[in-house]
């Protein structure tokens, strides 16, 4: 069963300890950093979907080049309304995604407004010490484990 090690940073810098889980042995993959920059409503994905072309945005001229090859020509193209199709999640949710007790959301929501990054680390019963030891010794503030 993976456990969850938390800890604040004050500047979002985890090469230390990146470097650190790496001498250690440990998978550097479960480390995650949710800064103070991360919106309460942040944009995971999005696509515009005009008419029956599905336009990317990648496409040259800013998303005129359709899905299937053909081109949509501004002003002289029949096309439907754009509509624009955003997933929402709350920076809260993302916490509480986290398994973050709900007692305590408010204190790492309180961290991020101050400037400070969540440091994530999704570990298993067998490594937890050691992670916590980890983070500890990379100077992060509040660790704790859930």
């Amino acid at each position: 069963m993976p456990l969850v090690v938390t800890g604040l940073s004050q500047n979002g810098d985890v090469t230390a300890l990146h470097k650190a889980l790496e001498e250690a042995g440990l998978p550097t993959d479960p480390l995650q950093v949710i800064g103070p920059d991360a919106s309460s409503d942040e944009t995971t994905s999005s696509a515009r979907v005009v008419g029956a072309e599905l336009l990317t945005g990648d496409e040259p001229n800013g998303g005129l080049l359709t899905s299937s090859g053909g081109t949509a020509v501004p002003g002289l193209s029949v096309a439907h309304q754009s509509t624009e199709y955003f997933r929402d999640e709350s920076l809260a949710d993302r916490l509480g995604d986290l398994e973050i007790p709900d007692s305590e959301l408010d204190n790492y929501l309180e961290a991020l407004e101050r400037g400070r990054s969540v440091v994530v680390y999704f570990a298993h019963a067998g490594t937890i010490d050691r992670v916590e030891e980890l983070f500890r010794a990379a100077n992060l503030g509040n660790v704790r484990r859930f």
